[in-house]
């Protein structure tokens, strides 16, 4: 290349696809197609390893009788699993097996009235 530089390929390449929005256009759809491929992969990669990682508890307990928290979407049914991810005086963390929406924050009386779990 003579001393235009990358001035010179830019307008080289613009001429060779009808002007510099058509370029721009490439450039931009090539980044949009590669960025959204990337993030994609990322983002399955991180589900998997988030999904594959075992979480501390603290317990895990057996729902003894049915109880509802609306407010907070919360639907225990007899039989369900939950773990106990963090307690603090009256606020306990847990994670109901199988809920997409974990994790809930439930109180220790809600916890002691419908499952097996005696407090601390």
């Amino acid at each position: 290349m003579s001393n235009l530089g990358w001035y010179q390929w830019i307008t080289t390449a613009s001429k060779k696809v009808g002007g510099p929005l058509n370029l721009l256009a490439i450039f931009g759809g090539s980044c949009l197609a590669v960025g959204g491929t990337v993030g994609s992969v990322i983002t399955n990669k991180y589900r998997d390893i988030k999904d594959k990682k075992e979480l501390k508890t603290l317990g895990t307990y057996s729902v003894k009788k049915d109880a509802e928290i609306k407010k907070i979407k919360l639907v225990l049914k007899t039989g369900d699993q939950i773990a106990i991810l963090a307690a603090d005086d009256d606020s306990i963390l847990i994670v109901k097996n199988g809920d997409k929406d974990n994790p809930y924050f439930v109180s220790a009386d809600f916890l002691m009235g419908c499952s097996d779990y005696k407090g601390k």
